[in-house]
């Protein structure tokens, strides 16, 4: 799959002001901001960056450091500019959608200052560079008849030390495929139910997970799941051996075939967990909702697409969109699976887990974050995938955040999630 990729325009503009310099008590610190506060612009039009200087003490040299690119990767300009504390503009443009950053670098004696800004151009067309394979329905079908061929053997301990205050706390395990057990912590409102319930699935790494009380204050059973198989409220130094041994690197693991990457076991015990949440008593299994972050926003993703019994979803900036980014000169997100094996086969498996290409089955409800100079997942592998979405949908964009939540996003997500599920099951 190709297409024609259009020679940048760039017109840049650098004005420089200096203004006379002054003692400050405060650390160094750089800020830039551009000329319209939503950062979103369409082709044809240009952003003006300013940058200022809040700088600490007598600046006697100063030296700043500029490099415009596309979401963080292709450099469209970059080199020094004299500055020794005072103000600059920069302006840039984008001749295709996508997302113009500007990162910048002060060093001022001896001391570092950093900032960095994205700005959006026309983010509303940006659409996947894949599609999905023939045998995608067939391909999960057969996957999720295997899950039911094993018996949920759902095992429960109830772990009064760790409860908050107004709920109960359990952990939870339920036997997956390939003889294997998915883990998770279950918090549960007091009171009689039947309640909305939320499946949380983790960022990426070998950890303990939370267990994501604040689903559970705000009415909704939650189970917080962990990935791997190995268990939730384990000793610290257990997971980190995993992480720097046998689970080193498993996001790559079986990425040459499909129905052996390491992903595949992942989904289907998200799936399972959701089987458990809808068999409980307390559990209203018609609002059933998923929520995550980073690679727990791709299996939020992921999972809605093959499983309908979602009726709502939250994705903070999801990993594992837009695998195929790359091969069109665009971003792809983490965990640049192609970067990693480039060859057919593993081009074959990125199409049935590729969060963006999933999107398109969605068509419940669905809120999603993205930080506009996110070096881990580039928004615009995000925007593959909102755009995508075939349901209501909403997306907050932080122009200066990168890998991260932006602030007050937390609560927001719970807020809207127990509003969408309030509502699903009327």
């Amino acid at each position: 799959m190709s297409i024609q990729i259009r020679r940048f325009s760039l017109r840049l503009l650098l004005c420089l002001s200096l203004f006379p310099l002054s003692a400050f008590a405060e650390k160094l610190s750089l800020e830039v901001r551009a000329d319209r506060e939503d950062c979103r612009y369409s082709l044809g039009d240009s952003v003006t960056f300013t940058i200022d200087c809040r700088n600490p003490g007598k600046i006697k040299q100063a030296a700043l450091q500029y490099r415009l690119s596309e979401d963080g990767e292709r450099v469209i300009a970059e080199g020094p500019l004299n500055f020794s504390g005072g103000s600059c503009s920069l302006k840039g443009a984008l001749d295709r959608p996508g997302f113009l950053r500007l990162d910048l670098t002060l060093i001022a004696d001896g001391d570092t200052a950093r900032a960095a800004c994205g700005c959006a151009f026309s983010p509303e067309s940006i659409r996947p560079t894949n599609v999905l394979p023939e045998d995608f329905d067939s391909f999960w079908r057969q996957a999720r008849a295997e899950l039911l061929r094993v018996p949920p053997d759902p095992r429960v301990e109830e772990a009064p030390d760790t409860a908050a205050r107004g709920s109960r706390r359990y952990k939870v395990s339920l036997a997956n495929i390939e003889n294997s057990r998915i883990y998770g912590w279950l918090t549960v409102p007091d009171g009689a139910g039947p309640f909305p319930a939320v499946l949380c699935v983790p960022g990426a790494g070998v950890n303990d997970v939370g267990a994501h009380a604040n689903y559970a204050r705000a009415g909704m059973v939650v189970l917080s799941l962990e990935i791997h198989g190995i268990g939730v409220g384990l000793e610290d130094s257990y997971y980190a051996g995993l992480r720097d041994g046998l689970l080193y690197n498993y996001r790559f693991f079986g990425c040459t075939d499909p129905y052996y990457f390491y992903y595949r076991r992942v989904i289907l015990g998200a799936v399972r967990a959701l089987d458990y949440l809808a068999g409980r008593e307390d559990v209203d299994s018609t609002r059933l909702g998923i929520a995550g972050s980073s690679q727990g926003g791709a299996l939020s993703l992921l999972v809605s697409g093959i499983d309908k019994r979602i009726k709502a979803l939250t994705a903070n900036v999801p990993a594992m969109c837009d695998h195929t980014g790359q091969l069109q000169r665009r971003p792809s997100g983490w965990p640049r699976l192609l970067r990693h094996d480039n060859s057919p086969a593993a081009l074959r498996t990125c199409g049935y887990y590729d969060a963006a290409l999933n999107a398109g089955l969605i068509t419940v409800p669905a809120l999603l974050a993205v930080g506009c100079v996110d070096n881990t997942c580039a928004p615009t592998t995000v925007y593959a995938a909102y755009n995508n979405l075939r349901g209501p949908k909403e997306i907050d964009g932080f122009p200066k955040m990168g890998h991260s939540y932006g602030p007050g996003w937390e609560e927001k997500a719970v807020k809207w999630l127990k509003d969408k599920l309030d509502h699903a099951g009327k």
